[in-house]
């Protein structure tokens, strides 16, 4: 593993200090989901983000996970004050949850500032409007928030960083930051959304099908790219472990994509890592492309970057595959109005997953998910186009590396 932890902070150099190097592909990971019940009046969650743009909010949303004959609750917007909340509603809604997904409340055209830091908080609605209180909130009559263990401070989009995105518990009286993954939501007119999407994570099998002589059967996994600029690709970024004691390499396989006929070919390949190069546990691992003598290059177009094995072979139980790789990979899991534009790279017809059956002979396309594939490479640039700033690596990429 050290070879390609140097090849790995080697891209990563070039990536922070070069004046025009891609960094393209979907770095959204968390470890497990994590809920926090709101069981007593003096508890809150509060989402605290960045708006991106100017916004007359006419919708926000959060994800419930358990709720046991509930009370209604409260989602207000207030302005940020040296990290914690005002203390000043902008705007409320109430719902009562149903509880294992999505929960969406209406506002009334709630102006939000472009840059600005507010805070989204969701707490019991005691009164609902009224004199006095209604509803009972105990163990036994509650709701839980739902969010991720791992913290990405970027919007999944565009991977925009945003450094004060955060979630924040009330409790005993006081604002502690939690340090884990806000899931929300915001819908403004004239079609703008924000928020974070990704509500679920999985393992994606790639094995040969236990028939290593014959590559007809094999199940491959990926992602397919859409650069916004041209990119000479020098090597990818995955994210991937081992299962079992798989017998051969893991390689990669790009393909170009006709999109108006519907058909893929193969552009090139080659080997991404050995058996002994990736642990049991889910790392990020890089390898390079040949281009010496051939450049590959990315155009403004959909590629598709996934990776195959001759091992392995498929099974019943979890994860799907035995002796074989498994690339990780988030998704949101329905319910959410505006969930394909809150994915990676803003929607269903540029980046989105991709996996194969039958060796690469057909595809399926699963949108509103992401693999964890990242392109690598200086970008090339078109006459009269703007040249963009580098993209720095994720500060969680780097951590993660073997």
């Amino acid at each position: 593993m050290k070879k390609l932890s140097s090849v790995f902070l080697l891209f990563s150099l070039l990536i922070l200090i070069g004046p025009a190097h891609a960094d393209y592909g979907c770095h959204f990971t968390f470890g497990k989901l994590l809920s926090s019940s709101i069981n007593s009046p003096g508890k809150k969650i509060s989402i605290r983000f960045t708006c991106r743009q100017d916004l007359d909010l006419l919708g926000a949303s959060f994800y419930c996970g358990e709720a046991i004959d509930p009370p209604a609750y409260k989602v207000s917007f207030q302005e940020d004050q040296n990290g914690r909340p005002s203390g000043m509603d902008l705007g409320t809604s109430s719902i009562t949850p149903k509880g294992q997904g999505w929960m969406t409340l209406p506002f009334n055209n709630l102006p939000l500032s472009g840059g600005k830091v507010y805070h989204m908080i969701i707490e019991q609605d005691a009164t609902r409007g009224g004199q006095h209180p209604v509803g009972v909130l105990d163990e036994r009559h509650f709701a839980s928030v739902v969010y991720g263990e791992e913290l990405n401070p970027f919007d999944p989009r565009d991977e925009n960083p945003d450094t004060k995105l955060n979630l924040l518990l009330f409790e005993d009286g006081k604002w502690k930051t939690l340090n884990h993954q806000p899931l929300y939501a915001l819908l403004g007119s004239g079609s703008k959304f924000q928020g974070v999407s990704y509500d679920s994570q999985k393992e994606l099998p790639i094995h040969g099908g236990g028939t290593p002589d014959d590559r007809s059967d094999d199940v491959l996994q990926g992602e397919c790219l859409h650069p916004h600029y041209g990119v000479t690709a020098t090597g990818f970024a995955v994210r991937v472990r081992k299962q079992g004691h798989p017998n051969g390499p893991l390689n990669y396989r790009v393909y170009t994509n006709n999109f108006m006929q519907h058909k893929t070919t193969l552009a090139f390949t080659g080997q991404a890592l050995l058996p002994q190069q990736v642990s049991d546990k889910f790392q990020w691992v890089t390898f390079g492309v040949k281009t010496e003598d051939h450049p590959q290059s990315f155009p403004p177009e959909c590629r598709y970057i996934v990776l195959q094995t001759d091992s392995g072979r498929a099974v019943s139980q979890d994860p799907g595959c035995e002796d074989c790789y498994l690339l990780s990979e988030v998704g949101n899991s329905g319910g959410l109005a505006g969930g394909a534009d809150l994915s990676f790279d803003g929607g269903a017809h540029l980046s989105r997953e991709a996996a194969s059956i039958d060796g690469g002979a057909t595809w399926m396309d699963r949108f509103e998910r992401d693999a964890n594939v990242i392109l690598l490479g200086p970008v090339n640039f078109s006459p009269g186009l703007p040249t963009p700033g580098p993209i720095p690596t994720p500060q969680s990429l780097l951590d993660s590396a073997p």
